[in-house]
Formats: structure tokens, C-alpha cells, sequence
């Protein structure tokens, strides 16, 4: 008798246990029907802390590549959401805005508090419309050419003579400084400071957000809560809001000066804005200035015509918005670097309330029943062999009428690192327009090849992201300042 309870003792807690993970690892009944990313080789990825882009194209891109699936059902961030892997699919939910809202974030994890949900980013509906108006006539109000050279010629003086250079690094401290004096008017000084303490905050709040396991299971957030990460974060947030108040007394040519002069926004709204136009003007910007520098570095031929279309624009002078404009060659290495290493590899959920059948591009029909969350998933889009043959290469021509590759110039609607529709990144022309500079100045004033033992000599390696955020890290590469350019 004391054999058979204490047996029971033992299997009942296994059991409840399995039932308890066959329920959470399990679809749920009405997306059963659809393909789905197998469970265990997902769970060991995330706990492993395996970045996303190697997750997305080991694990997503075959439901694409191989078995020609529009979407795919995938367990992330503690329950399972539909990955759309075909363009059209991502067009008809981009432009169905009223149907397709952006999901309610989650309350448990730490990332929405501090991203805050009274953003562009976030909102919908009127809140959007209202968010949205504000935010579009701050940056139509100015492209800060100018200042991006003025930053640029300030980490050429960093650099100094060049060599061996962590340029993931000085990408960073460019366009934190970037979107800092630009969009909000204030000057991090990171370009020159060494061991800026706002960046090592804010490096330490995506770290402390960034944990696996509380990742795979937000709940966590609810049950064990990280008191020093979420002190960390509130500090973080405050910054901002004296970065704001400051402004507001202390006009100057910036978006958020801009932003300020627009009636109908909450300081928390203004505040949330703030975060995400930092995390988006630095880090997504840092990372698409990191793969253009890796790519051409992997392909000399091409830097070397990229850099002799910016000496017969420029020749010694600076750029401006109009010869960056005779920069076409250079424009299509920036658009095929934000496609080959997308800085960011999936958008932000939508929920429909109503059921939905979505249509792909080879005919197929996935139905979808309401309240169904959808992500447009972007680096598995740019990967697709369907629209991308040969995707893992390099091919700046794919972007200019016909190339080797490519016989017919791209589909809009095919290349998505700024999303698309009408909630695509409202900041795309700055972005651009801060790409173009930089990689400009960098092909008039330098010449830059990779390490022969450099761990990138076969792809960029990137960071792990609780943004969904490809960032190359560690990229050391060799910098030789060009005879003709001695000045910085």
C-alpha cells in the first residue's frame, strides 16, 4: 500500500506537469490547422539565446523556401502567433489598417514598459491619426544634411588614422548622436565620450530585458519580478521625461521642438515617442551602417565602383540633398544591405476582431479566426528564393532595373524594412537620408577591407535583441584613410 501511494506521489506532479506544457506548447484547437515551426527545437533556440535572424532562416524560412508557405504558426514571447512569409499576404493586412490594429502589447513583459504604449509605434485609430499627423510634420519640417555631416566629420576625427576598428561601435556612437541632437535635441556626446553613462544605462536595460527565459515565459515578469531591472528601466524613462521638460523650455531645429508646437499630446505621449524614436533612429540605423560597411568590405569590386559614383558626385565637397541624389549605385547597396541583414526582422502584431481568410501570392488560402495574432515576418520576406533568387547574395543591381540575377526591377511591395501601407516607419527619408551621408563621406574619405580571421568572414553575426533587432556585434574592420583625403 505505502509502494502504491508513494508511486502516485511521484507521478502525479510529472504528470500535471506534462498536461501542464502539452497545454502551454500546444496550438490552440481553431490554428491547428495550419503549418506550425516544431516546439522543442524553438524552445532550445530561445533558451539557448540563439539570435533571431538564425532562428527566422533555420528554423521559419524552409515553411517558405521549401514548402512554399504562405504563414507558418510559431510559439514566441509565451504563446503562438502567425508568421506571414508572402508578400502579398503582408500587403492586403499593411493596407487593412481598420481591419488589421496593432495588437495590445502584453502587460508582463518589462519591454512595454519601458517603450510605453502611447506611441506611433503602438496606438490606433484616432490615437494613431493624432500621433501620426504630429510626429510627420515634425520631420517634414527638416532633413538635418548638415548635421549628419557635422557628426560624420566627428568620427573621422575619432578614428583618426584608421586600422583595426569595432565598427559596430562607432556606428552606435554616430547615430546615438544622430537622432540626438536631430530628433531630440540633445546632445549625448557619444561620439567623443568614451564611457557615456546614459548608454551604459541604457546598454544595461536591454540587457536586463533581453533575458531568454523570461522571454519564452513573460509570465515570469509576474510571478519572480526583476525589482533592479524594473528600477533600472523607471530611471531610464525619467531621463527622457527631463530630456522633455528641458525642451520644452529650450527651443531648438530638432523634431521634438517640432512635436512640441502641435497641440493634442500628453507628456506620457511625448515621453513614449521619445523612446521609440531612440530605439529606432539609433539602433535599426546602427545596424543597416554596420552591414553596408560589411557587405562592400566583402566585395571590393563593388565598394570600388560605389566610391568612384561618389567621387564624380562630390568630388571634394560635402554632401547635400541634391548631389546624393546622382548617387544611385550607392542608394542600391544601402537598399540591398537593409534587405540581405534586415535590422529589424518582424513588425509589431496585428489582431483582427473578425475572421479572415488570407490569400497568397501562389493562390493558397490560410483562414484565421478572430482575435488571431499576425506578424508580417520581414527577414523571412527578404530571404524568400520566390522574390529573391539567390538571397543570400550580395547584388546591389537587383535594385536598378535588371542585373545577372534579376531580370525585372523589384516589387515595392517585396522589400520591407520600412513595413508597409500606411503605418509603414513614418522616419524612412530620415533614416535614408542619414545612410546616404555617412556611407557618402565614407567611400570619398576611406578605403576599409575585413580581418582575414574575422569570425563575419562568412556572414554578419548579430547581437540577441528583445527588439526582434539584426545589429551585427563585434565587427572589427580594417579603416585606411585615401591618400586624396587627409582632412577629416
Amino acid at each position: 500500500m505505502f509502494d502504491f501511494f508513494f508511486g502516485w506521489q511521484v507521478l502525479l506532479p510529472i504528470a500535471s506537469l506534462a498536461f501542464f506544457l502539452n497545454r502551454v506548447f500546444t496550438p490552440p484547437a481553431e490554428l491547428r490547422h495550419l503549418p506550425r515551426a516544431p516546439i522543442l527545437p524553438l524552445l532550445w533556440s530561445y533558451i539557448s539565446g540563439e539570435v533571431e535572424d538564425v532562428r527566422l532562416k533555420r528554423l521559419i524560412l524552409p515553411y517558405a523556401n521549401e514548402a512554399n508557405e504562405g504563414v507558418v504558426v510559431v510559439y514566441a514571447l509565451g504563446r503562438w502567433i502567425v508568421h506571414v512569409l508572402d508578400h502579398q499576404i503582408a500587403k492586403d493586412l499593411s493596407d487593412n489598417i481598420s481591419m488589421w490594429p496593432k495588437e495590445e502589447p502584453p502587460d508582463a513583459m518589462l519591454l512595454w514598459r519601458f517603450v510605453g504604449k502611447t506611441n506611433v509605434i503602438l496606438s490606433n485609430g484616432d490615437a494613431w491619426k493624432r500621433h501620426s499627423h504630429v510626429v510627420k510634420a515634425a520631420l517634414n519640417r527638416n532633413v538635418p544634411i548638415a548635421e549628419f555631416v557635422s557628426l560624420g566629420k566627428k568620427l573621422f576625427k575619432k578614428m583618426a588614422n584608421g586600422g583595426l576598428i569595432k565598427w559596430d561601435d562607432y556606428t552606435m556612437r554616430f547615430t546615438l548622436d544622430a537622432v540626438g541632437t536631430t530628433a531630440l535635441g540633445h546632445n549625448f556626446d557619444t561620439i567623443e565620450e568614451d564611457h557615456s553613462p546614459f548608454v551604459k544605462q541604457y546598454n544595461e536595460v536591454m540587457d536586463g530585458i533581453a533575458s531568454p527565459l523570461y522571454i519564452v515565459f513573460p509570465k515570469l515578469e509576474k510571478w519572480l519580478p526583476r525589482h533592479e531591472v524594473i528600477k533600472n528601466i523607471d530611471n531610464l524613462v525619467s531621463k527622457f521625461q527631463g530630456i522633455l521638460e528641458h525642451k520644452k523650455e529650450n527651443k531648438g531645429n530638432d523634431m521634438l521642438t517640432y512635436m512640441l508646437e502641435e497641440p493634442g499630446m500628453t507628456d506620457e505621449e511625448y515621453r513614449d515617442n521619445m523612446v521609440v524614436f531612440f530605439i529606432a533612429g539609433h539602433d535599426t540605423t546602427a545596424g543597416a551602417m554596420s552591414s553596408f560597411v560589411y557587405y562592400l568590405a566583402k566585395n571590393p569590386e563593388i565598394q570600388k565602383r560605389a566610391r568612384e559614383e561618389v567621387l564624380a558626385a562630390l568630388g571634394d565637397d560635402e554632401p547635400d540633398i541634391s548631389n546624393l541624389r546622382d548617387m544611385n549605385f550607392v542608394q542600391a547597396c544601402i537598399r540591398e544591405s537593409l534587405r540581405i541583414n534586415t535590422p529589424i526582422t518582424y513588425m509589431v502584431p496585428r489582431v483582427s476582431d473578425s475572421p479572415a481568410n488570407l490569400k497568397a501570392s501562389n493562390g493558397k488560402t490560410y483562414y484565421l479566426p478572430p482575435r488571431t495574432s499576425v506578424i508580417l515576418n520581414i527577414t523571412c520576406i527578404h530571404h524568400n528564393e520566390t522574390y529573391w533568387p539567390d538571397a543570400g547574395a550580395f547584388i546591389p543591381e537587383r535594385f536598378m532595373g535588371k542585373s545577372d540575377k534579376d531580370q525585372v526591377r523589384v516589387d515595392a511591395s517585396l522589400w520591407l524594412p520600412f513595413a508597409l501601407g500606411p503605418r509603414q516607419c513614418p522616419a524612412r527619408n530620415f533614416a535614408m537620408y542619414e545612410l546616404r551621408t555617412l556611407a557618402a563621406m565614407l567611400l570619398q574619405q576611406w578605403e576599409w577591407t575585413l580581418p582575414k580571421d574575422s569570425p563575419h568572414s562568412d556572414f554578419p553575426h548579430n547581437g540577441f535583441s528583445p527588439f526582434a533587432l539584426s545589429l551585427p556585434k563585434d565587427m572589427f574592420v580594417n579603416f585606411t584613410r585615401r591618400k586624396s583625403s587627409s582632412s577629416a
